[in-house]
C-alpha cells in the first residue's frame, strides 16, 4: 500500500501543471492552494520514537505476559485459592504504570517536538516568510543559508553553496553546488546562501526513498534493551521447557501407575491441584516478572524528568549512554560562551584606514550572506552593503576557515583566520594576534590582493589590511557547570575552530582542568591528531573531520564520550559520539542528528542530563538484579526438582517429587523485597558513574543472592527430611514434616531476600533507609497476619511444629546470610580484578 502511494505521488508530480515562477516573487497564494489541493505538499508521516500501538504492544503483548496468562488460566482451572493469584495483581500494576508513564512521556515529547520542528524561509507573493517544512509545496521558492537542512529535493536557481551529503552517501567531502544543480533533501548547507525551486515533495523525495530501502543508517541498538529482552526470552523459554518436561514426567508416571488421562487431569483431584501448584510456582518464580516493564518505566520517567527541564529526548535509549559518560567534549561557542559576540577593537596595517577595512568587511558580508555568530557581530558593526560587481564568491567554510569575494575591479578580499590565509608573514600582526588571543579575544584578519589568474583561487601573497578583535562572552554558569562535571568523574575537553590561545583562555576562565595544555591542529595529519588526544585537553583550529577523529580516538581508548554542539561543523563529531547534545538555537542539521536537544540552549541543563542518565541506569542495575536473583533461584530449584522427580517421591505420598513452592509462597519476596522496593528505588537520584557492562553489573549482584536463596530453600527442606524431630511435633508423619520444612524454607529465603535488598540499598541514605525499613515492616506484618490466618496468605503450614522450630529458623538464616556475604565478597573480588586488568590492557 505504501509503495502504491509513493507511485501515485511520483505520477502526480510528473503530471503536475508546470508553473513558471519568478524566483524574486515565488508562488502566489492561489498557486499554493492549487498545489495543496492536488496533494503536492511536503507532508511526510512523522516517525515518532513510540507510537501508541507500540506502547500498548510493548506493555501487553509480549512473551512474558503470554506465559503468565497461561499460568492464570491453569490456576483458574483448578480453582486455586485467591492467594495464588497475587502475582497477577503485581503484573497488572506494572502494566498499568508502564502504560501511563509511556503515554505521558510520548505526549511530553510530542509537545516539545513542536518547538524544534524545522522551519524554512520561502518566497511567496513577493515576500519572504518562514513556514514549517511540511507545508512546502511543489515549485515553492525556498531560501537556504549555512546550517539549514534541505527540506525537499530542489533545483538551485540562484547562488552557489557547499553541501554535506554524508547522510545520504556516507562520504564526508563537501560538494559545491551551482545554478541548475540538484539539492537533495536531508543534506545540509555548510557554506553559502542560495535560492532553490522545489522539484519533489513528501515521500517522493530522494532521502525518503533511500530511508525505506536502507537500514545502515539506523542508530546502534541499546545494551539495556538487548540484555533485558535476552533475559526475558531465555527465562520464558526455560520456564516453558521445564513446564513441558514436568508435564511429560507427570503424565508418564501417572500412566505407569494405572491412571487414565481423565483421572490425571481432573481439576478436582488433589494430585492435579498439586501438579498445577508446583508447575505454576516454578514458572512464576523463573520469570523476571516486571523487569522488562520496569526498564521501560524507568526510561520513560527519565524522559519525563528531562522534558520538565526542557531537554528533548529524540531517542529513548540514549539515556543509557548518558549514564556511562566519562568524557564530555564542548565546542566553545554556544556552550562555554553565549555566542553574543561584540567587536572590541580594529587595528589597521600596511597603510589601510578604518573606513577602507570596514567597507571591505561589508562587501564580503554582502555577497557571502554568511549567517554565523562572527558574521552577525561584524554585520552589526560594519553593515552589509556594496556597490561592487563580483566575479566569485566564497562563503565561510568551517573547514578552510575563511570567506572571500573576487571583484570585477580586480581586487580580492578575504576574511578569516590568519594561519589559513595565504598571507606574507608579518611579525607585527602575529604579535598583536598573540596578545589578543591570550586575553581570550577571537581574531579576524582582513586581507587583500589582486585577483589571481584562475578565478576562485586566492592570491598567493595577500596583504593584511586589518585585524578585528571580537569578544565572546563567557556564560555566567559555565564555571559552575564545568566544576560539576569534573567533580563527578567526567573529564572535560574543549574543541574549537578558533585560535588555540583564545580557546585556552576561555577554558581557563571556565575552570577546565588542564586548560594550560592546548594545541593547534591546523595542518596536522590524522596520526598527529590521534597522538595529541592523550596529551591535551584544549584543541584549537580544529576542522570538522578532526573533531570526529578526536571523538573516535577517545572512544577507542575506552571512554564513553558526549559531544555538545550547535553548528554544522559539529555534526560529524556528534554522529561519532556515544551521546550528542545540540542547542536549540543552533543549526537545524545539528539538532536533527543529536540524541538530545536543549530547548533553552542552556548549558546549565547538561549536568541535569548526565545526572538523569546515571539515575536511570544505576537504579536499573540495582532493581534488575533483584528480579534476576529470584529467576536464578527458581531455575536452579526447578532443575534440581525435575531431576529428583524421576527417582524421588514426596515424603508420605506416592507422588513424584516436584517443585516445592507455590506462587503464594513468594508473596513476601516477590511483592515487597522485589516489586515494591524496585519501584521506589528506581526513582531515586544517583550520580555515581557506571563501570562495566549492564549485564555484568546485574549478574555481579544477582548470582551470589540467587545461589544463597537456593541454599536457604533446600537447606531447611533437607534438614526437615533428615531430622524431622528437630522441628516437627509429629516426626512420624513424613508429609507433615515435609510441609513444615517448606514453611521453614519460605521463612528463610524470605529473610535472605531482605538481606539482599539491604545489600542493594547499601550505602544507605535517608531515602533507601525509609524504603528498606518499610519493606521489612510490611514483610514482618504479612508473616504475622499469615500466622493468625493459618497460612491463607503465604500458603504454608503453621501447625505441627515444636519449640525448637524457631531456633532452627534462626540458625538457618545465620548460615544462609553468612554464605551470601561470602559468595558476594568472592564474586566482587573476582569482578574487580577482571575490570582492573581490562583497564590496564586498555591503557
Amino acid at each position: 500500500m505504501e509503495q502504491e502511494k509513493r507511485t501515485q505521488l511520483d505520477i502526480a508530480i510528473a503530471e503536475a501543471e508546470p508553473m513558471e515562477v519568478d524566483p524574486s516573487l515565488g508562488l502566489s497564494s492561489l498557486q499554493v492552494a492549487s498545489r495543496k489541493e492536488a496533494g503536492l505538499s511536503n507532508a511526510i508521516k512523522k516517525h515518532v520514537s513510540k507510537s501508541y500501538l507500540r506502547i500498548l504492544s510493548d506493555n501487553l503483548f509480549n512473551f512474558l505476559n503470554g506465559v503468565l496468562l497461561v499460568v492464570i488460566i491453569l490456576l483458574f482451572w483448578v480453582k486455586a485459592p485467591f492467594s495464588r493469584f497475587f502475582f497477577a495483581f503485581i503484573l497488572l500494576a506494572n502494566i498499568t504504570i508502564g502504560l501511563i508513564q509511556d503515554i505521558h512521556a510520548r505526549k511530553l515529547t510530542d509537545k516539545l517536538k513542536i518547538i524544534t520542528d524545522p522551519r524554512i524561509s520561502v518566497i511567496r507573493d513577493g515576500q519572504e516568510q518562514t513556514i514549517a517544512v511540511d507545508v512546502i509545496v511543489l515549485s515553492d521558492i525556498i531560501v537556504l543559508k549555512q546550517g539549514d537542512q534541505i527540506p525537499a529535493d530542489c533545483r538551485l536557481v540562484n547562488g552557489e553553496c557547499k553541501v554535506d551529503e554524508s547522510m545520504l552517501t556516507g562520504e564526508a567531502e563537501h560538494i559545491v553546488k551551482r545554478e541548475g544543480d540538484t539539492l537533495f533533501s536531508g543534506t545540509y548547507l555548510v557554506a553559502g546562501t542560495c535560492v532553490a525551486s522545489v522539484v519533489s515533495v513528501g515521500a517522493s523525495n530522494y532521502a525518503e526513498k533511500l530511508q525505506k530501502k536502507a537500514s545502515k543508517f539506523n542508530r546502534p541498538k541499546s545494551e539495556i534493551k538487548a540484555v533485558t529482552w535476552r533475559i526475558m526470552v531465555v527465562c520464558c523459554s526455560l520456564a516453558v521447557l521445564f513446564a513441558l518436561v514436568n508435564f511429560a514426567t507427570y503424565t508418564i508416571q501417572g500412566l505407569q501407575a494405572g491412571y487414565s488421562f481423565p483421572q490425571l487431569f481432573d481439576p478436582t483431584t488433589e494430585s492435579t491441584k498439586s501438579f498445577v501448584d508446583s508447575v505454576t510456582g516454578s514458572v512464576v518464580g523463573m520469570l523476571p516478572t516486571g523487569m522488562f516493564l520496569l526498564t521501560s518505566l524507568t526510561l520513560a520517567v527519565g524522559v519525563i524528568q528531562l522534558a520538565k527541564r526542557r531537554i528533548l529526548v529524540q531517542e529513548l535509549y540514549c539515556i543509557e549512554g548518558l549514564a556511562r559518560v566519562d568524557t564530555v567534549c564542548f565546542d566553545k561557542t554556544g556552550t562555554l560562551t553565549d555566542g553574543s559576540m561584540a567587536i572590541e577593537s580594529l587595528s589597521c596595517f600596511n597603510g589601510y584606514h578604518r573606513a577602507e577595512v570596514g567597507y571591505a568587511v561589508s562587501t564580503i558580508l554582502h555577497f557571502t550572506k554568511d549567517q554565523n555568530a562572527t558574521a552577525t557581530a561584524l554585520r552589526n558593526a560594519y553593515g552589509d552593503h556594496s556597490t561592487e560587481n563580483v566575479l566569485k564568491i566564497g562563503a565561510f567554510d568551517s573547514a578552510r576557515k575563511y570567506s572571500y569575494v573576487s571583484l570585477v575591479a580586480g581586487i580580492t578580499y578575504a576574511m578569516g583566520a590568519y594561519d589559513f590565509l595565504p598571507i606574507e608573514r608579518d611579525k607585527e600582526v602575529e604579535a598583536h594576534i598573540a596578545d589578543l588571543s591570550s586575553r581570550g579575544y577571537r581574531c579576524v584578519v582582513l586581507a587583500t590582493g589582486n585577483n589571481p589568474k584562475k578565478i576562485g583561487d586566492l592570491p598567493k601573497k595577500m596583504t593584511v589590511c586589518g585585524l578585528i578583535a571580537i569578544s565572546d562572552h563567557l556564560k555566567e554558569d559555565a564555571k559552575e557547570n564545568v566544576e560539576w562535571f569534573q567533580n563527578n568523574d567526567v573529564t572535560v575537553y574543549v574543541i574549537s575552530g578558533d585560535d588555540p590561545q583564545t580557546v585556552a583562555e576561555i577554558a581557563r576562565r571556565a575552570g577546565v582542568n588542564g586548560a594550560d595544555r592546548f594545541i593547534s591542529l591546523a595542518g596536522k595529519s590524522e596520526e598527529e591528531v590521534i597522538a595529541a588526544v592523550s596529551t591535551y585537553r584544549v584543541f584549537g583550529r580544529v576542522s570538522p573531520d578532526q573533531k570526529a577523529i578526536i571523538i573516535g580516538e577517545l572512544k577507542r581508548q575506552g571512554h564513553k564520550v558526549a559531544m555538545t554542539g550547535d553548528g554544522v561543523n559539529d555534526i560529524l563529531a556528534m554522529k561519532v559520539a556515544d551521546c550528542s547534545i545540540a542547542m536549540a538555537s543552533g543549526a537545524d542539521a545539528a539538532k536533527n542528528v543529536a540524541h538530545l536537544v536543549a530547548l533553552d540552549s542552556d548549558f546549565s541543563r547538561l549536568p541535569d542530563v548526565v545526572a538523569q542518565g546515571r539515575r536511570v541506569i544505576n537504579n536499573l542495575e540495582r532493581t534488575c538484579s533483584l528480579f534476576l536473583s529470584k529467576t536464578l533461584f527458581a531455575i536452579i530449584v526447578s532443575f534440581v526438582s525435575m531431576i529428583l522427580s524421576w527417582t524421588v517421591k514426596i515424603p508420605g505420598t506416592t507422588r513424584p517429587f516436584a517443585y516445592p513452592f507455590t506462587t503464594s509462597n513468594m508473596i513476601v519476596w516477590e511483592t515487597f523485597a522485589i516489586g515494591i522496593a524496585a519501584f521506589f528505588l528506581a526513582l531515586q537520584p544517583s550520580n555515581e558513574r557506571l563501570n562495566g557492562g549492564f549485564l555484568s553489573g546485574i549478574l555481579i549482584r544477582a548470582v551470589p543472592a540467587g545461589i544463597a536463596e537456593v541454599l536457604a530453600a533446600f537447606g531447611p527442606l533437607l534438614f526437615s527430611l533428615l531430622w524431622p524431630a528437630a522441628i516437627s511435633a509429629v516426626p512420624g508423619d513424613a508429609y507433615a514434616s515435609y510441609q513444615i520444612g517448606i514453611a521453614l524454607s519460605v521463612m528463610v529465603f524470605s529473610f535472605i531476600s531482605l538481606i539482599f535488598l539491604c545489600r542493594v540499598c547499601w550505602p544507605f541514605d535517608r531515602f533507601r533507609s525509609v524504603v528498606f525499613g518499610l519493606v521489612c515492616l510490611a514483610s514482618v506484618s504479612v508473616m504475622v497476619i499469615d500466622f493468625f490466618l493459618r497460612g491463607q496468605l503465604l500458603g504454608i503450614t503453621w501447625d505441627n511444629y515444636n519449640r525448637e522450630f524457631y531456633l532452627v529458623v534462626f540458625g538457618s538464616e545465620i548460615i544462609a546470610t553468612a554464605f551470601y556475604f561470602t559468595m558476594n565478597g568472592i564474586t566482587e573480588f573476582i569482578w574487580h580484578r577482571i575490570e582492573r586488568k581490562k583497564k590496564e590492557t586498555q591503557s
